[in-house]
């Protein structure tokens, strides 16, 4: 294979990757598609596909299980996230998806309160913070 061969496959898988990521992002994409993404080797592509408000339950499930850090943090961001799939994350053996689940204020009161009690001091710390600030926005209404 030669240097031009190489830089034209190069730009082929590139292209690939980007579609799968608009794919991934797009809430009109099929179930079928959805799932099938769910499989991607690209973490870059399960993480886009974590963050799209239209998964299904079982790409919801599948994905809270990955092996990925990065796409279980996007599950915590994700507004759609089934309460027993936010139940999971707020249970994971990653600090960092905790801390991720710890600033979404959006989380149910209980999962944040559990959150609040962590025994990481940071997770433990930003969920007494999105707690602070809910309170104080209700404060203020």
């Amino acid at each position: 294979m030669n240097n031009k061969e190489s830089a034209t496959d190069a730009v082929r898988s590139n292209d690939e990757v980007h579609v799968r990521l608009v794919l991934a992002g797009n809430p009109h994409t099929t179930p079928a598609a959805l799932a099938k993404l769910a499989e991607d080797s690209s973490e870059k592509v399960r993480s886009r596909l974590a963050s799209n408000p239209k998964l299904p339950q079982d790409v919801f499930k599948k994905l809270a299980k990955d092996e990925s850090v990065e796409v279980r943090e996007s599950l915590c961001e994700n507004p759609s996230t089934p309460d027993d799939i936010l139940q999971q994350l707020a249970n994971d053996a990653s600090e960092d998806v905790r801390l991720a689940l710890a600033a979404v204020s959006t989380i149910p009161l209980h999962l944040l309160k559990a959150l609040a009690e962590d025994d990481n001091m940071y997770v433990a710390g930003a969920a007494k913070k999105t707690l602070e600030e809910i309170e104080a926005k209700t404060d203020t209404k």
